[in-house]
Order: C-alpha cells, then sequence, then structure tokens
C-alpha cells in the first residue's frame, strides 16, 4: 500500500495541476501573495480521486502590463521533491466592451528531487479575460500548455507526449484586499 501512495505521488508531480498564476497583470508596483489548493483527479482503482496540492505564490507588478512571479509547490516539498515555477504575464490587448483584454503567460517550471530527478519543463499559457463590476471581477479562459523536453522518460522508454494542451476557464472575484478564484482545467 505506500509503494502504490508513493508511485501515485509521484506520478502526479510531473503535472501542471495548479491554477493559472496570474492571468491579469498587477499595477505597477503592486504586490500579491496566495495559497492556492488544487491538484489533479486521477482513477485509483476503480475510483476517480481528487489529489491535493498547495501552492504558495508570489507576484509583482513590473508596470501595469507586465508582472513577475514565483511559485513553490508545498505538497510536493513534503514528499521531498522541490518543484516551483518562475515566470512573467504580459497583456498585450486592453478590453473593449465585449472583446476580452488578451495576456500571454510564460513559465519554467522546475522539479528537482536529487541529481538523477531533475526536469525543467517549459509552459505557455494565452488568456482571454473580462472584467466587470465595480471590483473589476474577472472572467478568464485560456489554454495552457506544457512542454516536454525530454526525448526519453524514466527507464530509457520513449517519450510520446512533448506538448500537453490544457484548456481552461475561471472566475475571481474580487475585494478590497482579497480575491477568490476558482478555475477548471483540461
Amino acid at each position: 500500500m505506500r509503494l502504490r501512495l508513493i508511485t501515485l505521488f509521484s506520478i502526479c508531480l510531473l503535472f501542471s495541476c495548479a491554477p493559472a498564476r496570474f492571468v491579469k497583470p498587477l499595477k505597477k508596483k503592486q504586490h500579491a501573495a496566495n495559497i492556492s489548493l488544487g491538484g489533479p483527479l486521477i482513477k485509483y482503482g476503480t475510483a476517480t480521486i481528487p489529489i491535493p496540492f498547495i501552492t504558495a505564490n508570489y507576484g509583482y507588478g513590473i508596470d501595469s502590463t507586465f508582472t513577475g512571479f514565483a511559485s513553490f509547490n508545498i505538497t510536493s516539498a513534503l514528499y521531498g521533491n522541490f518543484q516551483m515555477e518562475l515566470g512573467a504575464t504580459k497583456q498585450l490587448l486592453k478590453q473593449k466592451k465585449y472583446f476580452p483584454a488578451l495576456s500571454v503567460t510564460p513559465i519554467a517550471n522546475v522539479i528537482y528531487k536529487n541529481k538523477d530527478a531533475r526536469k525543467i519543463y517549459p509552459q505557455l499559457a494565452i488568456n482571454a479575460f473580462w472584467e466587470y463590476g465595480k471590483r473589476k471581477n474577472l472572467v478568464y479562459l485560456g489554454v495552457d500548455n506544457w512542454f516536454e523536453l525530454a526525448s526519453k522518460k524514466k527507464y530509457e522508454i520513449k517519450q510520446q507526449n512533448h506538448w500537453m494542451f490544457m484548456p481552461m476557464i475561471g472566475h475571481s472575484i474580487v475585494g478590497k484586499k482579497w480575491s477568490f478564484n476558482i478555475e477548471t482545467k483540461v
């Protein structure tokens, strides 16, 4: 049973299971810190169960259209893996009535266990978002793309999937000093 759980968590650490970090850039010199809870649904025996991932994030508004950020996966650390993301969100277009604002988010996902177990996964998200209401709540949709650079998996097995395409949709409710986000990603 213990070996199954270790294997299960090891498999889960290979996939992006966190929500979009910053779909809309922060204001210039604005700081933001958050904790996210999310994760994949996996098949375990005959049941489909959620695997919770807890991630701590920090972002800084470099200017009103560009935000840099870093994230640290707490759940991975509890299992002896260092896993973090370094990225930036750049807004390309502003919202014009019903036409959405557009942003792009390149990310480097770094996973490290030891000298034999280390990976970097490039990721690119393209987002469309609409603000509404007095507090500028946000509705967004986008596509997240993970890229596998290695030609082989563990045990010298040929890597079949070099591109993981993940559509997503989400909603952010914004308060004065907080926001609540909900997102689903396939």
